[in-house]
């Protein structure tokens, strides 16, 4: 891990329009989380950003769907970001895996199988999940029975982000979608138990990632999983100020005011080891 100090923050408000997501957001998160902005009329924790290179100004959203799609469809003008270097060693690239409940595991199969350039295959028991990393698989499906199907596509990087967003179109918004980092069945059924089915992803890259988002595509909700060493929490901003019409610079004179002010009482801390945070 690189030496992280309170200099190494990043943090900014910026223009809601200057944020491209790389991934598609879940319409039933996005509705609950506006909910909450409204209640407690303040954001917590900054999006997480990469600047585009080519883009000065343009920010891919790394971390931060669901608040960036709920703070534009409650017409909040800006959002406060932290901005990362994403080939920083600080910065690790997973994924996460679809556990998806109350939606009956042959529909998407059906919606599958209507989608004539891909090819549904049963697979065994012992298939891993370390293969995913086959661009000719787009996903696995884990049946709560563990009978288990792969997914096969051909086709480049865009190909296969675009199909991943159509696959997950058959569940998005209709089902619950729960995340997780593995696909343990028993355990899965023990913490979801009207989980159905179990989808897994392929591994992308950090440059895949951009190379899609910068043209304007996108991966499906909820499949990448950034592990950030030095992310900003704690740091909340109003929605009052975020939607005002207020300058970007008095906005950020704020924001650089509140950190002083952190600082200055020694309120900001790193912390070395993991740790659990329970969210309300």
């Amino acid at each position: 891990m690189i030496g992280l100090t309170p200099s190494n923050l990043q943090l900014r408000i910026v223009p809601v329009h200057a944020l491209q997501l790389h991934e598609e957001d879940d319409p039933r998160r996005v509705k609950q989380l506006m909910k909450y902005l409204v209640r407690d009329g303040k954001l917590k924790n900054p999006i997480i950003v990469a600047e585009l290179t080519d883009r000065p100004g343009k920010f891919v959203v790394l971390d931060g769907a669901t608040r960036t799609s709920a703070l534009e469809k409650l017409e909040v003008s800006t959002a406060l970001v932290q901005v990362v270097d994403y080939l920083s060693p600080n910065i690790e690239l997973k994924v996460w895996h679809h556990v998806i409940s109350g939606f009956p595991p042959h529909r998407i199969l059906s919606g599958l199988s209507s989608m004539h350039d891909l090819k549904v295959r049963p697979t065994d028991s012992n298939f891993n999940v370390p293969d995913l990393g086959s661009m000719r698989i787009l996903a696995c499906l884990t049946l709560r029975e563990e009978s288990k199907f792969v997914v096969l596509i051909e086709g480049d990087v865009y190909e296969l982000a675009m199909r991943l967003c159509d696959m997950v179109s058959i569940y998005r918004g209709k089902a619950v979608v729960h995340r997780s980092a593995e696909v343990n069945l028993v355990n899965l059924i023990e913490e979801y138990p009207d989980m159905t089915t179990v989808v897994s992803f392929p591994q992308f890259t950090p440059a895949e990632i951009m190379q899609i988002a910068s043209n304007g595509n996108k991966v499906p909700m909820g499949i990448t999983r950034h592990l950030i060493t030095g992310r900003a929490l704690g740091l909340c901003a109003p929605l009052e100020l975020l939607r005002s019409e207020e300058s970007l610079e008095a906005k950020n004179q704020w924001l650089a005011q509140q950190i002083r002010h952190r600082l200055h009482g020694n309120k900001i801390r790193l912390y070395q080891e993991p740790v659990f945070i329970f969210d309300d």
